[in-house]
């Protein structure tokens, strides 16, 4: 009876949003008025039909109700009652339902936003509660979660995915959920613009706090999920340019050139439409990235719910979403009011080129992920774009971008263009020497890498010290924070891409190899039995180069009984900056392993680079938030 509960409320929510959303046949009417007043408490309402509906399914979850399909395909009475919780998450129909449960929440509260003298809010929440509608829709015809399976029900579930049972599961995907929500209030509040005409515009501080949002969330999101990779995959791999990790990665490079367009727009009131057309984007390639991962169209290694059935599904509602809002732009963007041109040469117009190569940057890595699609739609046979392409295009872009980044962050006073050129050439030279120095065959992309990380660095050390010294640094704390955190993890993975080392070998008992100056010598092989998988488990002892033992590591071979698939547990050893991994392959004889045994050399600059600038982005958003309700409107 409590799924059903779920349903009914589910209808509910759909048909409040058809509700709100028809409130925008009304603008510009004198009922308008009467509508917006009643917009927060439909809102409120259909909010809280979707929370819980939500918290009927993971009640479901929580007392093994295996007679849902959805709890059926994804939990069982073993599984540990918070990866029960993330469950909601771990498959195609609970993770729609909880954008959508977002999507709800943030209706409701952007129409909770009183402050504004004109109907913005409640006319953005209408926009919202139109996508809200197509989402409902979607969720109950053909990604129903509550579906029975009735009247054969089985006595127990399948259990979650063996990849999907760990924190990364708990951390990783609200998190890309909630920055795709804080993009489509964006979108929303782009279309409300272009449809008032600018009469009932937001500021651009409304739009910055949202973005701030989005960024802060895609950041952990992207970061939790390199992490996860990192871990989880068995082979330490930490980005592979898969489709997945694209689908969240472009709107988090569609959302820095946001911040950096709001910032120009606020400050010298330009790049109107460039912003408004990148509030439109940020969404849109959101959709077009669950398609291209869940319709089944693109295969990728973390796809855990791909179904070609449910393409159809959410391609309709891609193009629902996408096509009239470009329509919209197109015949309402002339009669915007125009920004300020920006000085040729000057700073703001550096950063306005830095932000045109973050959505080139974003564009390109759009067009590597879907042109295997295009090219097998066109009927000319199947490729694959992996690393190479990437690597050759994205890398160059950042390059120029960290330069520009850099050479708008010194100080104007005292740093003319000969001491930057003189700084630029210092920094290059340095970079030259210690890739030569490292390897007289480095590739260009380790120089670039230098160059960036020193570049970034050195001006921000510069200007940080400038900011200190007339007592401004607090001011500029959390740009400060984020263009360092940015230098910190290029820095990071430039040397890690570099200057791993790794080693493929047979081991068994007493065999032993010497990497990056540690030794690591195979002691035994034990069997572990689970109940849900059985395990061949290596123990091996990491020594130093004075024979000292400093760990012991337990990498692992699991075969899940469930479905016969196996999976590699690996067994890392943490030092303060870089890791040994251990990578336990398939049996080559009675007692020998393959064994892959890496060294990830500062690996940990990534994640603490990536901390760094989602510290930076919360920061900034309190700040923004504190700020009072000066408007600077938009257009």
């Amino acid at each position: 009876m409590i799924p059903e509960i779920g349903h009914f409320l589910l209808i509910i929510a759909t048909s409040l949003a058809l509700l709100i959303a028809s409130f925008t046949l009304f603008w510009g009417r004198p009922i308008e008025a009467y509508l917006a007043r009643m917009t927060q408490p439909l809102t409120l309402l259909m909010a809280t039909c979707a929370l819980l509906a939500t918290a009927t399914l993971v009640y479901a979850f929580l007392v093994n109700d295996f007679s849902v399909a959805y709890v059926a395909h994804h939990s069982n009475t073993h599984l540990a009652w918070y990866f029960k919780v993330a469950a909601l998450w771990g498959g195609h129909e609970g993770s729609i339902l909880f954008w959508t449960l977002g999507l709800t929440v943030v209706t409701a509260r952007v129409a909770a936003g009183h402050h504004y003298p004109n109907r913005f809010a409640p006319r953005a929440s209408n926009v919202l509660a139109m996508i809200n509608f197509g989402f409902l829709l979607f969720v109950l015809f053909t990604s129903n979660p509550f579906s029975r399976l009735l009247p054969e029900v089985p006595v127990e579930g399948r259990d979650l995915n063996p990849m999907l049972q760990d924190i990364g599961l708990i951390l990783h995907p609200p998190m890309v959920f909630l920055g795709y929500v804080a993009l489509t209030v964006l979108f929303a509040g782009a279309i409300t613009t272009l449809l008032s005409r600018g009469s009932h515009s937001g500021d651009s501080g409304w739009f910055r706090r949202w973005n701030l949002i989005a960024w802060f969330f895609l950041t952990l999101g992207n970061l939790f999920g390199s992490w996860w990779a990192y871990n989880e995959l068995g082979w330490g791999g930490w980005w592979f340019w898969d489709p997945v990790e694209n689908a969240s990665f472009i709107p988090w490079l569609i959302s820095c050139a946001l911040l950096h367009t709001l910032h120009l727009n606020r400050s010298e009131n330009a790049m109107t439409l460039t912003t408004l057309l990148l509030c439109l984007s940020g969404f849109s390639v959101s959709l077009i990235g669950t398609f291209l991962v869940r319709s089944g169209v693109i295969q990728s290694v973390h796809a855990f719910a791909a179904d070609p059935n449910r393409g159809m599904g959410i391609l309709i509602l891609l193009l629902a979403t996408i096509l009239p809002a470009l329509v919209v732009f197109a015949l309402r963007a002339p009669r915007l009011k125009r920004g300020t041109p920006l000085r040729g040469g000057s700073n703001h117009w550096l950063v306005m080129v830095a932000s045109l190569l973050l959505i080139t940057a974003a564009f390109s890595v759009l067009l590597g992920t879907c042109y295997p699609f295009i090219f097998s739609a066109m009927g000319l046979g199947s490729i694959s774009v992996g690393a190479p392409y990437f690597n050759t295009v994205f890398i160059p872009i950042v390059s120029l971008c960290a330069g520009l980044l850099g050479w708008v962050t010194l100080p104007q006073a005292t740093w003319n263009i000969r001491n930057k050129i003189a700084l630029a050439v210092m920094v290059i030279l340095a970079a030259t020497g210690l890739s030569l120095y490292q390897d007289s065959s480095a590739p260009v992309w380790m120089w670039q890498g230098f160059v960036s990380a020193f570049w970034i660095g050195s001006c921000l050390l510069i200007a940080a010290a400038h900011q200190f010294k007339h007592a401004r640094l607090r001011l500029h704390l959390p740009s400060t924070l984020a263009h360092a955190g940015v230098a910190v993890f290029i820095l990071g993975a430039t040397v890690l891409s570099n200057f791993e080392q790794a080693a493929m070998v047979r081991m068994g008992p007493g065999n032993g190899k010497v990497v990056a100056g540690l030794t690591a010598v195979y002691e035994q092989t034990d069997q572990v039995e689970h109940r849900a998988y059985r395990a061949m488990q290596g123990t091996v002892r990491i020594e130093d180069s004075r024979e000292h033992t400093l760990t012991y590591l337990y990498p692992q071979r699991r075969t899940y009984m469930d479905d016969m698939s196996e999976m590699t547990i690996a067994g890392v050893y943490h030092s303060l900056l870089s890791d040994l991994y251990l990578s336990m392959g398939p049996a080559v004889s009675d007692s020998e392993y393959l064994v892959r045994i890496s060294y990830k050399p500062w690996v940990r600059l990534l994640w603490i680079g990536g901390l760094i600038c989602a510290f930076a982005g919360a920061l900034a958003w309190r700040r923004t938030h504190r700020e009072t309700h000066r408007e600077y409107p938009l257009c």
